[in-house]
């Protein structure tokens, strides 16, 4: 049969898997079983669900996924017939029984495809007899038309599943918590009624928790999700009773189930089930899935109870002595050799002039134009301007790549300090640029502790690249006048030439 191949067992495998389910529960317990032992998300991307039906009568639900080895298909086999259904081998419209215990390497088709379809009354003048939706399943006993009717999404199909109940221990759940899979966390939704006096509940008992407020459906006011990490068993049994509490598992990393009901998907396997970056909730109660945008960010319990704070007012008398006290500190510089700071300017010393006018050379273009000087009585000023390279916070300065002086280092914007020290107390940078009145790209230099602070105007910084540079001198030009005397006119002459006038041709020497 076309479509049909060997794996390197010599199985006949084909490049598509069929199975055929006659009713969606026995849909539902393939995939659970399935979800169970593997991953789901090996199946979703080549698995198509349709609804089909024969051309005998009846519905069938008509599975396709990608199955190119034995030991593919016979794990789908395997499945499918604990399952209740029947699994096929082949690919686009055609497909055959898989290997069984009398054809350990597979089944093939005993006469063409053509006497087959004649036999359900195809027409098999045009074509292959079958129309693109049609699918025709050969088995041992008979054979099967079926026409595709409506598409199914696999995901919203497992979304809309039906959770089932299963049973809690009937001691409680502090008799056995790990049956219900409480042991690690539990997630708690909480009604708007009643979230204040839940809360206060688990206050009381000292309940480490945290939580976050959600707006579920059509309600008007925000519900209560809480998170509880390893929860006292005990504390559960008095939640799970309240009407308007419902005490969730956490199954996977986006998705939980209500207590005491399981969904029929190992929701674990199964991410492709649950696309984006939403936050499922299963409850089974109330027959809903909840969809929470983004993920839940729980913030800590305590600030979530509610609490009588009272206040007193501010009396006058009180800012009057503050006023006249005057809690004020200095500030100043001390050494901390533990702070590494990139340098954004150096001091050169006077006598260093020379060394530092050779070292120009060696200072990038883009860094040599944004750098500036300031003439100081204790030396030159350099300062390092913008940064050499791509990014923030890539590239050098040039108060780095000078190595003279003395390096300064930024505390606050515009506020330089020498490298190793710290102005203390340490306070915000932008109260620093407040208290020392700085504006736009003014700089205050501190050089010693015991010293005032320097400032420097924008107005008083000069381009290092112009003041090293300085002013290029150029010359005129001077005309000088020709020594040679001038060429004599020249004379025309007329002659007569052969065939070959350039071969003999001698230019006469002045």
């Amino acid at each position: 049969m076309q479509g049909l191949a060997s794996d390197a067992r010599g199985i006949a495998v084909g490049r598509e898997a069929l199975l055929v389910f006659e009713s969606i529960d026995r849909l539902v317990a393939f995939l659970g079983a399935f979800s169970s032992e593997g991953s789901l998300d090996d199946l979703l991307p080549s698995m198509t669900l349709e609804r089909a039906r024969r051309d005998s009568g009846g519905l069938v639900l008509l599975l396709r996924c990608e199955a190119g080895d034995g030991y593919a298909l016979d794990r789908l086999a395997r499945l499918a017939a604990a399952a209740r259904s029947n699994l096929y081998a082949g690919a686009g419209s055609v497909f055959v029984r898989t290997r069984d215990i009398k054809a350990p390497f597979g089944h093939d088709l005993a006469q063409p495809l053509a006497a087959l379809l004649a036999e359900t009354g195809a027409d098999t003048t045009r074509g292959s007899g079958l129309a693109p939706d049609e699918v025709l399943v050969v088995d041992h006993e008979f054979m099967s038309r079926m026409r595709a009717s409506e598409r199914i999404d696999p995901v919203e199909l497992i979304q809309r599943l039906s959770l089932r109940r299963v049973p809690l221990p009937l001691q409680g759940l502090a008799a056995d918590p790990e049956l219900a899979g409480l042991r690690e966390m539990v997630l708690i939704l909480v009604a708007p009624g009643v979230a204040d006096r839940v809360l206060a509940y688990l206050w009381r008992k000292e309940i480490a928790m945290a939580g976050v407020r959600v707006a579920l459906g059509d309600e008007r006011r925000a519900g209560l999700l809480l998170r509880l990490r390893q929860p006292p068993a005990r504390v559960l049994d008095v939640l799970l009773p309240i009407p308007g509490v419902e005490l969730l598992v956490p199954v996977s990393p986006r998705a939980a189930v209500e207590v005491g009901f399981a969904h029929p998907i190992n929701l674990a396997s199964a991410s492709t089930c649950l696309p984006g970056d939403e936050m499922y909730l299963f409850r089974g109660r109330v027959g809903r899935v909840e969809r929470i945008e983004g993920a839940p960010r729980f913030v800590d319990g305590r600030h979530l109870v509610a609490s009588e704070v009272q206040l007193r007012a501010l009396e006058p008398e009180a800012m009057r002595v503050l006023e006249a006290s005057r809690l004020r500190i200095e500030l100043r510089l001390r050494p901390s050799p533990s702070l590494a700071r990139e340098p954004r300017a150096t001091l050169v010393e006077w006598s260093q002039i020379d060394t530092l006018r050779r070292m120009i050379y060696i200072v990038p273009p883009s860094a040599l134009a944004a750098a500036r000087i300031v003439p100081l009585l204790e030396g030159l000023l350099v300062l390092g301007g913008a940064r050499v390279g791509r990014g923030e916070g890539r590239g050098i300065t040039v108060g780095s790549l000078i190595p003279l002086g003395q390096r300064l280092v930024e505390i606050a914007p515009g506020v330089l300090v020498p490298e190793g020290h710290e102005l203390w107390p340490r306070v915000r940078p932008s109260l620093v640029r407040e208290l020392l009145r700085l504006e736009g790209e003014d700089q205050v230099v501190f050089l010693a502790a015991d010293r005032p602070p320097v400032h420097v105007p924008a107005s008083a910084m000069l381009p290092l690249d112009a003041a090293a540079i300085g002013t290029l001198a150029t010359s005129e030009p001077t005309l000088v006048e020709p020594g040679e005397p001038s060429l004599a006119p020249g004379q025309l002459v007329n002659q007569r030439l052969g065939r070959f006038a350039l071969w003999g041709f001698r230019s006469q020497e002045p």
